[in-house]
C-alpha cells in the first residue's frame, strides 16, 4: 500500500501543521482507509523565528490617541490609506455618521439642505478647465473623466444628496474621494512615477488646489466634521492602529518570507530533513508537497535518487523559481533530469502562490487546476477541502 508524505509550506508551525495533516489524512482515508499518512515538519527546527523578538520593529507612541490633537498627521495617513484601496471609504463615513447623529440624537450637523446642490456643484467641478488643468498636471489627466463618473453615479453620492448633511462638510470628501479614485486607476494602469502616488505634500497641495477652486472657504486636509468622523472610526478600533498592523506584518513576514529567505540561504538542510522521512517510508510514496514544500521537493528529486517515489505538488511557486533561475537542483532552461519522479502540479488560479508546471517542463509534469471558490490568501491554503483535489491525490497513490 501506498505511503503518503505531506511536506508543508512556508510560514506553518506546529499547530496548524497539525490540523493540515489531520484534514488531508481524514479526507484520503475516507476512502481509501488502508492509506498511512504521514507528515514532515521542516518548520520547528528549519524554519525562521525573530532572533530579538521584534526588537527591530518601530514602535508608535501608544500614549497618544489617533485622532487626537497630538496626532492629526497620522489620522490623514490612515484615511489616506483606505482611500487608496476604496475611494467611496470617507464618504461611506459621513453618509453613516449623518445617518447616526439623525437616528440617535435628532441631531446633524446641517447649515444647509445638501439635496441637488452637491450635483450641481460637482457637475461644475467636472466640466471647470481649472479643475482639468490642475488634474492634468498632476498626470491625472487620463484618469480625471473616469474618476468623476464613478464618483457621481455611486450609491453613497446618492446617498449624501438625499441625507440632508450640509454641503460645506461633506464637499472636502468628494474632492479627495475623486482624486483618490484618479490616484488608484493611475496606479493600476501601471502609469509612470507620479509624484501625486508617492510625494505626500505633493498630493495634499494638489488636493488642496482643487478645493480652494471650487470652494474656497475649505481646507484640503482631513478637517472638521470628517476629521470627528474619521478620528472616531478608527479609535474606536484601536488607538495603536499603526503599531499593531506594523508588528503583524512583521510577525506573519518573519515566518512566511523568513522560511523563504533561509531555504535560499541553506536549504540543505530543509532538503535532508525530506529526504530522511521519505526513506524512513516503505516504497512506494506519494509526496504531498505544499508551497515552498513543492520547491524543496523539486531541488531534491532533481539531484537526489530515491526510487519509488511519486510527487504531488499543491499550490507551488516551483515553476516560477525555475523561471527566475532560483532553484538550487535545476537551471533555468534545463530540463527534468532522466529518472525523475512521475509529477503531478495542483493549482487554483486565484493563488497568487501557484503556477503551472508544464508550459515550462512539458510532458514530465501533469498540471490539475482546481477552484477553492475563495480568494487569496485563504484560496492558498483551501486545496485540502476540495474534492478534485483529493481524488488527484487519491489517483497518485494507486
Amino acid at each position: 500500500m501506498t505511503a503518503v508524505l505531506f511536506v508543508h509550506g512556508t510560514g506553518v508551525r506546529k499547530t496548524s501543521f497539525d490540523t493540515t495533516l489531520g484534514t488531508i489524512s481524514r479526507s484520503l482515508r475516507d476512502r481509501r482507509p488502508g492509506l498511512t499518512v504521514h507528515g514532515c515538519f521542516w518548520g520547528g527546527r528549519h524554519g525562521s523565528t525573530l532572533y530579538a523578538r521584534g526588537a527591530s520593529v518601530p514602535v508608535a507612541d501608544g500614549t497618544r490617541g489617533i485622532g487626537s490633537p497630538a496626532v492629526p498627521d497620522e489620522l490623514d495617513v490612515l484615511v489616506w490609506d483606505r482611500l487608496q484601496d476604496d475611494a467611496l471609504f470617507e464618504l461611506r463615513l459621513l453618509t453613516l455618521g449623518e445617518a447616526s447623529a439623525r437616528r440617535d440624537t435628532g441631531f446633524h450637523p446641517r447649515r444647509e439642505p445638501t439635496g441637488e446642490a452637491l450635483r450641481h456643484a460637482y457637475r461644475r467641478f467636472a466640466a471647470s478647465g481649472e479643475t482639468r488643468e490642475l488634474f492634468d498636471g498632476a498626470g491625472l489627466a487620463g484618469q480625471f473623466a473616469g474618476a468623476c463618473h464613478m464618483i457621481a453615479s455611486s450609491e453613497v453620492f446618492g446617498e449624501l444628496e438625499a441625507g440632508g448633511a450640509a454641503a460645506a462638510d461633506v464637499w472636502p470628501a468628494v474632492v479627495r474621494a475623486t482624486a483618490a479614485e484618479a490616484i488608484r486607476r493611475a496606479e493600476r494602469e501601471d502609469a509612470p512615477y507620479l509624484p501625486v502616488v508617492y510625494d505626500r505634500q505633493f498630493r495634499d497641495t494638489f488636493v488642496s488646489s482643487l478645493i480652494r477652486a471650487t470652494a474656497d472657504d475649505h481646507r484640503g486636509v482631513i478637517g472638521g466634521w470628517a476629521k470627528q468622523r474619521a478620528g472616531s472610526f478608527f479609535a474606536s478600533r484601536a488607538t495603536t492602529y499603526v503599531s499593531r498592523r506594523r508588528g503583524a506584518f512583521t510577525d506573519s513576514a518573519s515566518l512566511v518570507a523568513g522560511d523563504i529567505l533561509l531555504y535560499q540561504r541553506d536549504g540543505d538542510a530543509m532538503r535532508r530533513s525530506v529526504a530522511d522521512h521519505i526513506s524512513a517510508l516503505e516504497p512506494p510514496v506519494t509526496v504531498v508537497a505544499h508551497s515552498l514544500g513543492g520547491i524543496m521537493c523539486l531541488d531534491l528529486l532533481a539531484t537526489t535518487s530515491l526510487p519509488g517515489v511519486r510527487l504531488v505538488t499543491v499550490g507551488t511557486a516551483a515553476p516560477l523559481f525555475w523561471e527566475l533561475d532560483a532553484l538550487r537542483g535545476l537551471r533555468a532552461g534545463a530540463p527534468l533530469p532522466p529518472g525523475f519522479p512521475e509529477w503531478t502540479n495542483i493549482y487554483d488560479r486565484r493563488d497568487f502562490l501557484a503556477y503551472v508546471a508544464a508550459p515550462v517542463f512539458g510532458d514530465r509534469v501533469r498540471d490539475v487546476r482546481v477552484d477553492n471558490g475563495l480568494p487569496f490568501p485563504r484560496c492558498h491554503s483551501a486545496y485540502w477541502f476540495n474534492t478534485r483535489c483529493r481524488d488527484t491525490l487519491l489517483g497518485a497513490c494507486t
